[in-house]
């Protein structure tokens, strides 16, 4: 399931590895949801659900020397599976007609997911190293409705994301500074009946007054903004390359929540 090219990176697995545990005190409280998950180069994710028949698996690659936009966290994963689960989130029906827009994509699991159910997306992030992951994980995956962009929010919108039916957002508020940027991005983006998907977990109390002055400043853009329950929620299998298991996610720990937002 890696294209032959893949072997021609020239990093390993090994070196990847090596300093991690300093990145990870470098990156508190923002740190890897699963360092076990964090150190792989790529990962295998499987999701299935019985409720609709729907399989989706994806590759997934990683750069775990670039920190927090190079690997996957848990609000991604459980954002992807909750599309699985439920794909009439991203509209009555899903073609190449719906047009997703992918926020802090990060490896971009849950456009990559949206991809595979059958949408066009469009990946942002600010992180170049970081676009370049999802567009080669896109096409690792065959997906050829996935396209990235570099969006920083203090720039203007790029022209590729006017349009969007749904906007997915999965833990891209984490300091004081993000709300105001996003809630701006999103004024940008988000036209009339558009959707947005946004997954969050609550890391410490400064994440949650972050995520407060977002939800607050929403409800003065948007019309609904209301929370959504995790479930349904599409059965998780998360592999390494060399195909040991590795850490999904948790929802018992009552730290992820996710909200719908319609303009």
């Amino acid at each position: 399931w890696l294209r032959p090219d893949w072997f021609s990176v020239p990093q390993t697995v090994e070196r990847a590895a090596a300093g991690m545990v300093g990145r990870q005190v470098e990156l508190a409280p923002r740190s890897y949801d699963s360092f076990a998950r964090a150190q792989e180069l790529a990962l295998k994710v499987s999701l299935s659900t019985a409720r609709t028949g729907a399989e989706v698996e994806i590759l997934l690659r990683q750069e775990p020397s670039i920190g927090i936009p190079g690997v996957l966290y848990d609000a991604s994963l459980v954002l992807a599976a909750r599309l699985v689960a439920e794909p009439s989130l991203l509209g009555s029906c899903t073609t190449e007609h719906t047009r997703v827009l992918e926020l802090g994509c990060g490896t971009a699991c849950a456009g990559l997911v949206a991809a595979a159910l059958g949408a066009q997306v469009v990946c942002t992030d600010r992180n170049d190293r970081a676009l370049q992951l999802a567009a080669d994980s896109a096409l690792d995956n065959s997906l050829w409705g996935v396209s990235v962009e570099r969006w920083d929010w203090t720039d203007k919108m790029p022209a590729s994301c006017v349009g969007a039916n749904v906007i997915l957002a999965a833990d891209i508020v984490y300091s004081d500074e993000c709300p105001k940027l996003l809630l701006k991005a999103l004024d940008e983006a988000a036209s009339r009946g558009c959707i947005v998907l946004f997954v969050f977990r609550l890391r410490d109390p400064a994440v949650r007054a972050a995520i407060q002055s977002f939800l607050s400043g929403a409800r003065k853009v948007f019309s609904e903004v209301v929370a959504l329950p995790l479930a349904p929620i599409s059965s998780v299998k998360v592999q390494s390359f060399g195909g040991d298991g590795k850490p999904a996610f948790d929802l018992n720990t009552g730290s992820l929540y996710m909200y719908r937002l319609r303009r």
